[in-house]
């Protein structure tokens, strides 16, 4: 019997306007990037203070 792994393809949104003071988009874009390694298919810029990222889980 064979399994089929299913990956799906996702999308995460992230601006500045939901972050605390003093916290950085590129840390949380980063820090999402390094938990996702392999499974990131892009990473898009929208508008001037946001970012989608494109991933397979």
């Amino acid at each position: 019997m064979h399994l089929l792994s299913t990956m799906i393809h996702k999308i995460r949104y992230f601006e500045t306007k939901t972050l605390s003071e003093g916290v950085y988009l590129q840390d949380v874009v980063n820090e999402f990037l390094s938990e996702k390694g392999e499974n990131i298919i892009a990473v898009m810029p929208v508008m001037g203070d946001s970012l989608l990222v494109h991933y397979k889980e």
